[in-house]
């Protein structure tokens, strides 16, 4: 079982056909990498606009918006709303209430749970070949985002803000064969995202709508858990390992009011090296 295959897009009902599991992929890259990653207008003044992006997130430590999602088929549109919420050092989470699931990514670590099944699926980062992609913005490490596609700033024409953001695979890049391109549109105060459109391929796409952004100087991790109810299954390396006791369970199970330090991880964690 893929990741792809593993976690849908928080609230994102899913289609037959492959391009369900290309926009379960690529909304959960796009909204890690614009909420956390730098870019860059051409090699030249790369370091001076990554040094005011810098200046302008350092203040972050969590933030809640609402998002709504349109994923556009040939022979349907699926609306979908839900909430985010994203906190330092490693944490992001998506929640939608109809349906009701929720995709939280943790470190290298992520959950998917379904209530309509009554299933958690626990998941490693590191099992995938793209896991560098999840947390370029969380390593800041511009250098493997310019490596891996090509960047082209924009101008935005709307006055939520004028900074856009094109992605594109490079050709013959492992990336190709899960979208064509991802288009990023950034409010100026902070570089924080108010509308994604991603093209998936000839016959699907979608567009996600971000308001009510909410940042703050603090880290939240507490806000960025979900509620597991008793009797639910829980999935590791594609067995039932086991079912949520009495009174349920947060996820992650840790709560903790006190600030996390903010460390590197090395670059062989992405592939699994020591």
């Amino acid at each position: 079982m893929s990741i792809s295959e593993q976690v849908p897009v928080a609230g994102l009902k899913d289609p037959k056909g492959p391009a369900a599991g290309k926009a379960r992929f690529v909304t959960i890259v796009a909204l890690l990498m614009i909420f956390s990653t730098p870019f860059a207008r051409a090699e030249e003044d790369f370091d001076a606009f990554f040094k005011a992006f810098k200046e302008k997130r350092d203040g972050i430590g969590s933030l809640q918006a609402s998002f709504e999602q349109k994923t556009l088929l040939p022979q349907e549109e699926i609306t979908t709303k839900g909430t985010l919420y994203y906190s330092k050092p490693r944490r992001i989470l998506f929640s939608t209430e109809d349906p009701e699931r929720a995709t939280l990514v943790d470190g290298r670590r992520g959950y998917e749970y379904d209530s309509e099944i009554k299933q958690m699926t626990i998941f490693l980062i590191e099992d995938h070949p793209r896991a560098n992609i999840f947390f370029l913005g969380f390593d800041d490490d511009a250098e493997a985002l310019k490596s891996a596609y090509e960047l082209t700033l924009f101008e935005t024409g709307d006055n939520r803000g004028r900074h856009g953001l094109n992605i594109k695979p490079r050709p013959g890049s492992d990336e190709e064969a899960y979208f064509i391109e991802a288009n990023l549109y950034l409010r100026d105060e902070d570089y924080l995202p108010y509308r994604i459109h991603i093209v998936n391929d000839k016959e699907s796409q979608l567009y996600i709508d971000v308001t009510k952004i909410a940042p703050q100087p603090y880290q939240d991790l507490n806000s960025a858990r979900f509620f597991v109810p008793q009797g639910v299954k829980v999935v590791e390396n594609d067995r039932v390992v086991e079912t949520i006791g009495s009174g349920g369970r947060h996820i992650p199970e840790e709560s903790t009011g006190t600030l996390i330090e903010e460390k590197e991880l090395p670059a062989a964690d992405l592939s699994g090296g020591k």
